[in-house]
């Protein structure tokens, strides 16, 4: 094989590996659409389903039984009890759901932020590193959702901060990473306890029901 069919299969090669990165950076963002449709089409039924189960059974809640006797020396109802966990891990299921929309809400603010800052700062040729991030405990992403909400604009970068003499670019960019990512474990985080909570209260309505 001569140096020009070598120069030319390179090429080639080049060109493949260039249409596969392109095609699975399609995929990615088509992929990451999906879910992100997905979750809040997920978190919009699980809402109603919750707002709607809690509504029929305030309405029946005379017919039903929903009152706890707190004399320790009378036996407990089994009914009862299960309707008022119930009644409780529900209400947690639709706060948790809200929650979560408010969490998801400002992840895409801060996400659209990050993209902007990227954009900005390859037009301006401003270099800034993705440094490591770490990983926190679920209070802490709670408490990272608390500081966006309270303050947003502290954190986010505006146009005329993305120059190479902004010596805080970097440190405030990693910053808005680091919240993205602890915001972003917060929603899942928030999907899971309205999932669980919601089918365990599920549970605990069939079995007063039935008991009934």
């Amino acid at each position: 094989m001569t140096d020009e069919q070598k120069h030319d299969k390179q090429e080639h090669d080049e060109q493949k590996q260039k249409e596969k990165l392109n095609e699975y950076q399609q995929r990615y963002h088509f992929w990451t659409d999906k879910k992100i449709s997905q979750l809040s089409f997920q978190n919009n039924i699980f809402l109603i389903i919750g707002i709607s189960i809690l509504g029929f059974f305030w309405k029946e809640r005379n017919g039903i039984f929903i009152e706890l006797s707190a004399d320790a020396s009378l036996s407990a109802d089994l009914g009862n009890v299960f309707f008022n966990i119930g009644i409780i891990l529900l209400s947690y299921s639709i706060a948790t759901g809200l929650f979560q929309a408010v969490s998801r809400l400002y992840d895409l603010r801060i996400t659209s932020n990050i993209l902007l800052t990227r954009k900005q700062a390859l037009k301006n040729s401003v270099a800034i590193n993705d440094e490591d991030l770490s990983t926190n405990t679920i209070l802490e992403n709670i408490k990272s959702l608390w500081i966006v909400f309270r303050s947003y604009d502290q954190f986010a970068l505006s146009r005329s901060e993305i120059k190479v003499d902004n010596a805080l670019l970097q440190e405030k960019f990693t910053k808005l990473r680091q919240l993205s990512r602890n915001i972003g474990l917060c929603s899942w985080g928030l999907v899971k306890n309205q999932t669980l909570s919601l089918l365990m209260a599920l549970f605990f309505f069939i079995v007063e029901l039935s008991i009934k």
